[in-house]
């Protein structure tokens, strides 16, 4: 039994005659009527019956029609869902996302979401170097990391905005209670709970370097490997932290907040990044585009939509 012998088949069962069959299919009638006997008798059994009507289908005629309209549309739904992977409509996104970064990530899946519903999105977070060594083996498609420069180089990368480092605390551990901001002065004797010294983009060193010019060293409670558990010492009342400000959107209604240090603007830039030299599928570089990486080519109507 082979695809022929089922299209041959549907067609007579539908048109009820070989002869209107065969002007449906563009085919003459021999190699139908052909076709039809060896499917016969391979499955051994009688497909049709002759009647003053026409060409009635048995009862196993009736299950093999059903059946083999299901396999039709299942190889419908297969050919639209290639053309949807090829168009960038279907497909997975790994996105791989630092802590820092998770209110931008936010707003850019929900919209690209709405825009391609059958799209999945694989999503994992981890430590800048565990990152960026699984987009190198292929393992994820675009990372959202942190720089300190607004230059970009290496792989492909797009700056996404710029986020000022603040003194990160709550109620109890504020140094300058009733201050918008916080002299360096007022940092001598607070305990700090930093990232680790060798943090990819060093936010801790500028603190550092500072409160040295100041003439004191900061008293660092806790060196954290990651900024989650920053963030956790920080809500406990435990220390205070210095990370990009955009950060106490994480933990809403926790009682966080931030607060600039007088005297130092030290930045911090989400950054975009992929890999330039491997083929990548239409919805990732689709995704992309539309996270400002990327310049492919979309039709009009969408070009139109600025979704982040």
């Amino acid at each position: 039994m082979n695809f022929r012998q089922l299209e041959y088949f549907a067609a007579v069962a539908e048109a009820k005659s070989i002869s209107r069959a065969s002007r449906e299919l563009h085919v003459a009638q021999p190699p139908i009527s052909r076709q039809l006997a060896l499917l016969e008798d391979e499955l051994g059994v009688c497909l049709f019956l002759r009647t003053n009507k026409g060409i009635e289908l048995t009862e196993a005629g009736r299950c093999l029609y059903q059946q083999s309209e299901q396999m039709f549309q299942n190889l419908r739904m297969m050919a639209d869902s290639v053309r949807d992977v090829d168009a960038g409509l279907r497909g997975q996104v790994k996105l791989g996302v630092i802590y820092s970064d998770l209110p931008m990530v936010m707003e850019h899946i929900k919209a690209y979401h709405r825009e391609y519903p059958q799209v999945e999105l694989y999503i994992r977070m981890g430590t800048p170097n565990d990152l960026i060594d699984d987009l190198n083996r292929g393992k994820l498609h675009v990372l959202y990391l942190r720089s300190q420069s607004e230059e970009a180089a290496g792989l492909g990368e797009k700056i996404l905005g710029e986020d000022s480092l603040e003194l990160v605390m709550n109620g109890q551990t504020d140094p300058a209670p009733g201050q918008s901001s916080v002299p360096i002065e007022a940092l001598r004797g607070v305990p700090m709970c930093l990232l680790r010294s060798d943090d990819l983009w060093g936010y801790s060193n500028n603190l550092k370097n500072e409160c040295q010019r100041a003439g004191f060293s900061l008293e660092v409670v806790c060196q954290c490997y990651d900024t989650p558990m920053a963030m956790q010492l920080v809500q406990a009342g435990f220390g205070v932290s210095y990370l990009p400000r955009s950060i106490v959107k994480t933990m809403p209604d926790s009682g966080i907040y931030t607060k600039p240090v007088q005297g130092l603007a030290a930045r911090s830039y989400p950054v975009l990044v992929w890999t330039e030299n491997i083929y990548y599928a239409s919805c990732v570089k689709r995704y992309i585009a539309m996270a400002g990486g990327g310049k492919e080519k979309l039709p009009r109507s969408e070009e139109e939509k600025p979704l982040f």
